[in-house]
């Protein structure tokens, strides 16, 4: 539900983040995103032009990633960046095989494309494309597996990663018990 208390205002940019994932047919997984940038009206930067609501940024990223979270292919397109050598570093996104995504994700983001090895919002995007991944694998991967004594196991790295998943949550006090720390 949108916000209805809003005060009198005009829109100066819209940002649209489109995250989608996919099972491939060989048995790994496409995380793809797609960020828009776009001012409805006419805009100028030091190096070009742009009309009323054509894109300041168009740019997709794709991670293909197996079972265990691994990156095993990563490819950035550009098709527009805010200025005229951004394109030129999507091929280092190539440098994401081999991550995990899960603990550790975001600084191995910072050490392989950190700076100007990467695009502030190609990098920015791929926080979302983990928590993406993580959503289309959760069953997959069996994150919550039934020990089958009615004790679930918690997934690494999600006892405290949230309120919800905190160790003196009600949700983790109900559905995982033996990790509950609190009263």
């Amino acid at each position: 539900m949108p916000f209805s208390d809003a005060a009198s205002r005009d829109l100066m940019h819209t940002r649209n983040l489109d995250l989608r994932a996919y099972r491939r047919h060989d048995g790994l997984w496409d995380i793809e995103g797609h960020i828009t940038d776009i001012k409805p009206f006419d805009y100028s930067m030091l190096d070009s032009e742009r009309t009323a609501a054509e894109p300041v940024h168009d740019m997709w990223l794709r991670l293909t990633v197996d079972d265990d979270f691994v990156v095993r292919g990563a490819k950035a397109l550009i098709d527009v960046g805010a200025h005229g050598p951004c394109h030129e570093i999507a091929h280092n996104y190539a440098e994401l095989e081999g991550l995990r995504v899960g603990p550790g994700w975001n600084r191995g983001i910072r050490e392989r494309l950190g700076g100007v090895r990467g695009c502030t919002h190609l990098n920015d995007m791929l926080g979302q494309m983990a928590t993406t991944a993580m959503q289309a694998l959760w069953e997959v991967v069996e994150e919550q597996q039934d020990q089958g004594d009615g004790h679930r196991q918690l997934g690494p790295g999600l006892l405290n990663s949230c309120h919800a998943y905190g160790a003196t949550s009600p949700y983790v006090k109900d559905y995982f018990p033996d990790y509950y720390e609190g009263d």
